[in-house]
């Protein structure tokens, strides 16, 4: 566990060439003086995310709590902090970040390390991503009662000029008819080569990394609710998340429906990571 500091929105300091095949390095080391969804997003290569320092007396007591080891997310939900200006519940520092630079804190995608014992070949990795992510989503539908199919799966697609990449559609429908699903989009080339894991996501233990930072091909995974609110839309990004790996997390973008935001974040595995530190 981590002391004092910890979540809104995340970015690291690495430089990102993508050299054939093979991706550049993250941070391999916990840095302290972030965020741990900074320091997540940032050991795959998302290097324009940043964290937000908010005074203390402006979080929540229930976030603060729980900076080092992630809010549930159904707080929100059942605390109607969902449905508020974020800019007014921490300071504005969440939603300052629609200023920064674009490219990842505009999109949002997987933050994910294989073990090599999850795969027979780094070949491969990015189809047992694909296989991980539609697993968890199926599952979150038939837990929230979402009826529906896997349109197609690992699906090739090549294009011109560009690397080929694998898709996985899903859809479905809900008792009250709101349509929900998830689009995944992995890329071969984006897996690097066999590498030690970050010690604090595994300790002594090698496998692959999915870089995340190229602003063009980069793992994918973007979920929707056709609703009128932000809450079923993070109920099922939520349920998706609880059944992933333990090195596979979701990013998420800021998302903003009419007056209300929920703010950049790491899903980790049912919990919310902000891109947030306290100011000291």
């Amino acid at each position: 566990m981590r002391s004092g500091k910890s979540a809104l929105l995340a970015g690291a300091l690495l430089s990102v060439s993508l050299l054939s095949g093979c991706a550049s390095t993250g941070i391999t080391e916990y840095h302290d003086d972030h965020s741990r969804a900074w320091n997540l997003t940032h050991s795959v290569g998302m290097t324009k995310l940043k964290d937000s320092t908010v005074p203390r007396d402006q979080i929540p007591s229930a976030i603060l709590n729980t900076l080092d080891t992630g809010i549930d997310v159904f707080y929100f939900m059942d605390s109607q902090t969902l449905s508020m200006d974020f800019g007014n519940a921490l300071g504005l520092g969440l939603i300052g970040m629609i200023s920064r630079p674009k490219s990842h804190s505009e999109r949002s995608s997987i933050v994910a390390w294989i073990p090599q014992e999850d795969v027979n070949s780094r070949d491969v990795a990015h189809l047992w991503l694909g296989d991980q992510l539609r697993d968890a989503t199926t599952k979150a539908m038939e837990t929230l009662k979402i009826e529906g199919e896997v349109e197609f799966h690992n699906r090739e697609k090549k294009v011109l000029f560009s690397e080929a990449y694998y898709e996985t559609k899903i859809t479905g429908i809900k008792k009250d008819g709101t349509k929900c699903g998830a689009y995944i989009r992995t890329y071969s080339d984006i897996i690097s080569e066999l590498k030690p894991l970050p010690d604090f996501l595994a300790q002594d233990t090698e496998g692959y990394q999915v870089y995340a930072g190229d602003d063009t091909n980069y793992p994918r995974f973007q979920v929707y609710c056709f609703s009128d609110s932000l809450e079923q839309y993070v109920e099922f990004t939520t349920e998706i998340s609880k059944s992933l790996p333990e090195t596979v997390f979701l990013y998420t973008r800021l998302i903003k429906y009419d007056d209300n935001h929920v703010p950049p974040m790491v899903y980790d595995h049912g919990k919310a990571l902000f891109f947030l530190v306290e100011k000291d």
